[in-house]
């Protein structure tokens, strides 16, 4: 945890009710050990959604869903293409995305992320919530699809703060924590990029694409 557990009990605790679909799909990843925005995050996400209005949106990450509906009820207007290399994960997210009522925005890629996309997809907003350890090359591939004054959205980047602390991660952590540092040392110094780092959840950064 990178906040006190209390607070963090607390912002959950007002963040509005969500429908059925989305609180059964919290309670499921909670039983299964499934990795999902967590809701401080997650409000903040759809806040920035709700003020950017983006048209389109790259989320890389899709596992069960829960992120791509959130994204799709706080951009009404937006399509989403999402990606996850896990097909029974993806199974379950191509249900869970009918049932919420926005398959007809969302283009589910059963895809190796780590492999880019056609030159010619285009976004407004790109959300990484995936492989840790790959974000400098999911921001490589994608940030020349954003388009300029787009949004890039990351969450886990204070990786329960060990970023701060990384001698205190395990052997198998730490490696993982030095590609994260790293990478949240490219958002910040990037010439292309205008970042701030938010401690909600796990820690998101929010990064502006510079004209």
């Amino acid at each position: 945890m990178i906040t006190n557990p209390a607070v963090d009990e607390y912002l959950s605790s007002l963040v509005p009710e969500r429908f059925p679909l989305l609180q059964r799909l919290e309670r499921e990843a909670e039983a299964e050990g499934i990795p999902i925005v967590q809701l401080p995050s997650a409000q903040v996400i759809r806040m920035l959604l709700q003020l950017h209005r983006p048209v389109s949106i790259l989320e890389v990450g899709t596992a069960i869903g829960y992120s791509t509906i959130w994204l799709a009820e706080a951009a009404p207007e937006a399509r989403i293409v999402t990606m996850d290399i896990d097909e029974e994960r993806l199974t379950r997210a191509r249900a869970n995305i009918q049932e919420a009522g926005c398959a007809e925005r969302v283009k589910i890629l059963s895809r190796d992320a780590t492999l880019g996309l056609p030159e010619d997809y285009q976004f407004d907003c790109l959300f990484i919530d995936a492989a840790k350890g790959q974000y400098q090359k999911f921001l490589e591939l994608y940030l020349p699809m954003l388009r300029t004054g787009g949004l890039v959205i990351s969450d886990n980047v204070l990786f329960r703060g060990l970023v701060a602390s990384p001698d205190e991660a395990g052997k198998r952590q730490r490696p993982l924590v030095d590609k994260l540092i790293k990478f949240n040392h490219q958002l910040a110094t990037s010439p292309d990029l205008e970042t701030t780092f938010i401690p909600v959840g796990d820690g998101l950064s929010v990064s502006v694409k510079r004209r």
